[in-house]
């Protein structure tokens, strides 16, 4: 504090023992002419009006120093290196997202805004491997997983000069990982010794770090529809201590089986899970999942996928459903039943309320449950016998083909089938044929047959004054495989269905050729075995999805191939291919794939991961007759760099960081947008004064006073 008298502080002694000597002669006076309480406040008052105009002739000021913020700034430096984008906790935040809201320039009342209010220059820095400004787009830096070198980022920013402004403080952002460059404390020491203090926020927790993780054992089992499966799984524990896990066998989105296991730091253990019994033959995806405890550092093997390819069983179920006894069945029962290969059941109307049940999964009357069909591996349909039966059961056929596997054959007059079943039924027409003499028929060897069937040799024929049906118009998909050696029209179409198979057989008199001679009776045998069991093996894996079991690194392109084939089991060339992927942290994204020119039917897209973890790849594929089949794969990506392999939060070096230089140290969670960092002692100051004299609760004061006196006065009758 100090005083702007201009003139000698003698005089100014003068001139108060003059005030004075004047306040004891009138209080003397005020004592005789009136009563000693009144006198005392008027005289009090006085004394106050006097002492504050004799303030008001020295005028006293208040003396500061603040810093010069046209000649000083603040260097503030986040951590964007990979070690930044892991998480402390499974459902916590990743340690930069904690960061950035400090430096959101959108934020009104953000950190950054109220340092550049309050100090002037600032510079916003992030650091890596190496330091670039910060941006916008900064933030997405650490997905790239570079290394850190905060003693570098240090160096530079007080080696780096910026006109005349001077280094006040620095303010740093880090979970104290440092794996490259300058040693951070013999920077520090630098920063000391120019009086310069490296406040730190300290992002990140201390907790246990290791890993945990899942693979299956054996990765090719042995699996047959219908038999028993036996899948295995290793955990692997580590972690130094023990811990405690559950393990969750999937397949789809139901969870098969579920069991802890407990292991000492470094064990593993291979386990078996309960057989699984696979009702039907083709391609199943199973998944293996570990939850894992706080601190897992790796997440892409917390999950693991496997593809068992069901084979089709021993032993093919077959349902031969008509409305009539046709000449055909019997011959059909004979060829099938008495064959290992084969379990029949039949349900054949004999009359209004009679029927005819074989097997023991049959009972006398048409199925009624949508779910009859799918204890079948193929069915033998008479197309006469579907409009005797409820519609849901119909529909359900579409779902036994298409999701189930199954294998359909329709024989006889289409009539409304086409309308009842839909895309399942490969023909969309078919003409009468009543010939007069047998018509020769041709055989053609795909799909049903093999070179060693000698197809060359079948002589199939349409029975003379037997009905019997040609194709004349079918699915785009689907494909004629014993056609008229006359006009070349088909009268076994056969296509692929979802997962399954179906075909239409145009000639339902076919027992005549049982009869013929022996060949024609091996013939006849040989056919309906092989087509029965070529259907009820369920269909050809349509999309072939390229596996990977090996990690992929995060930070390149996941690649995503397809071949497709069509109903008439040749690569697709016109489908329309997406995949749908899922992953970490909410990542999603729809991916258009095309075709490859190099190979027919193949398709291709690519996606990038931003996060290590597991990625659910979800295809569908979509034919312009309105099929579609889908699958699902799994990708799995690791962070490989040297960041991942210590994600630890190294709060002890930051204190020690903050503690040598003379700066402040607290946690990201105290942190806060008004928080102030502690500034170098020499930085460049401006002196102001404030003026007390200036202030108007001063002569608010000084006017109270007199006026008051002045009212005393008065009311007392005194001048």
């Amino acid at each position: 504090m100090g005083f702007d008298w201009p003139a000698s502080p003698l005089l100014l002694l003068f001139l108060a023992v003059l005030f004075g000597l004047a306040l004891w002669f009138q209080g003397k006076a005020l004592f005789r002419s009136t009563l000693p309480r009144l006198a005392w406040k008027l005289v009090g008052l006085r004394v106050l009006t006097t002492g504050l105009f004799l303030l008001l002739l020295v005028r006293p000021f208040l003396s500061t120093e603040e810093p010069d913020i046209s000649r000083m700034r603040l260097l503030a430096l986040s951590d964007l290196s990979g070690s930044m984008d892991a998480k402390d906790e499974k459902n916590g935040p990743r340690r930069i997202s904690e960061v950035a809201p400090f430096f959101t320039v959108d934020r009104e009342k953000a950190w950054i805004h109220q340092m550049r209010a309050n100090y002037g220059k600032v510079d916003r820095f992030g650091f890596s491997s190496e330091v670039s400004r910060l941006s916008r787009n900064s933030w997405q830096v650490p997905e790239l997983g570079k290394k850190t070198a905060l003693g570098d980022a240090l160096h530079s920013g007080l080696s780096q000069k910026v006109g005349d402004f001077e280094l006040g403080s620095v303010v740093v952002f880090s979970d104290g990982v440092n794996n490259q460059g300058r040693d951070v404390l013999e920077v520090a020491k630098e920063y000391r010794a120019r009086g310069i203090p490296i406040n730190v926020i300290g992002v990140g927790k201390k907790i246990l770090r290791g890993d945990m993780g899942i693979s299956f054992v054996n990765r090719k089992p042995r699996a047959v529809a219908k038999e028993e499966l036996l899948l295995q799984a290793e955990v692997v524990n580590k972690f130094p201590g023990n811990q405690k896990a559950l393990v969750s066998l999937v397949k789809g989105d139901q969870v098969i089986e579920e069991t802890a296991v407990d292991l000492k730091g470094g064990e593993s253990k291979v386990f078996s899970f309960a057989p699984l019994i696979p009702k039907f033959a083709g391609p199943q995806r199973y998944r293996l999942l570990v939850a894992t405890p706080e601190g897992d550092s790796d997440p892409s093997n917390d999950t693991d996928s496997l593809l068992v390819v069901i084979n089709p069983p021993e032993q093919f179920s077959v349902l031969y459903l008509s409305n009539q006894v046709r000449p055909l069945y019997p011959f059909l029962k004979r060829t099938l039943g008495n064959e290992e290969r084969f379990k029949l059941s039949s349900i054949v109307r004999l009359g209004e309320n009679v029927f005819h049940a074989f097997g023991e999964k049959v009972k006398p009357g048409y199925p009624q449950n949508p779910n009859d069909w799918m204890e079948f591996d193929t069915v033998l349909l008479d197309l006469d016998c579907l409009s005797e039966l409820n519609a849901s059961v119909v529909s359900s056929l579409k779902d036994f083909v298409q999701k189930r596997g199954g294998g359909l054959l329709a024989f006889g007059e289409l009539k409304d089938a086409r309308k009842q079943l839909g895309g399942v039924l490969p023909v969309k027409n078919a003409e009468r044929v009543l010939a007069k003499d047998n018509l020769s028929l041709r055989v053609y060897e795909q799909p049903l047959f093999t070179p060693k069937d000698r197809v060359e040799k079948m002589k199939p024929f349409i029975p003379d004054r037997l009905p019997g049906y040609f194709v004349s118009k079918q699915n785009k998909g689907a494909r004629g495989v014993i056609v008229s050696k006359a006009n070349g029209k088909a009268v076994l179409s056969v296509q692929a269905y979802g997962a399954g198979k179906s075909a239409y057989w145009g000639v339902p008199d076919d027992w005549r050729r049982a009869i013929g001679d022996e060949n024609g009776a091996k013939e006849f045998r040989k056919f309906w075995q092989t087509l029965t069991q070529w259907l009820g093996e369920g269909g050809e894996d349509r999309l072939k999805i390229e596996e990977r079991e090996d990690v992929l690194p995060r930070g390149i392109d996941a690649m995503l191939k397809v071949e497709a084939l069509g109903a008439d089991f040749e690569p697709a060339m016109d489908a329309m291919v997406k995949a749908e992927v899922a992953g970490p942290d909410g990542f999603a994204k729809t991916i258009q794939l095309y075709p490859q020119g190099a190979t027919a039917g193949q398709y291709s897209g690519s996606f990038r991961p931003k996060l290590p973890g597991a990625y659910a790849v979800k295809y569908n594929l979509l034919f312009p007759d309105g099929e579609e089949l889908n699958s699902e794969s799994f990708v799995r990506v690791s962070e490989t760099g040297e960041e991942s392999k210590d994600l630890s939060y190294a709060e002890r070096e930051l204190k020690m960081l903050a503690k040598l230089t003379g700066g402040q140290f607290l946690s990201i969670n105290e942190m806060n947008d008004n928080w102030i960092p502690t500034f170098a002692e020499s930085i460049p100051t401006l002196q102001k004064r404030a003026s007390l004299a200036d202030l108007w609760p001063f002569f608010t004061v000084l006017f109270l006073a007199a006026g008051f006196e002045w009212v005393l006065r008065r009311q007392a009758g005194l001048k």
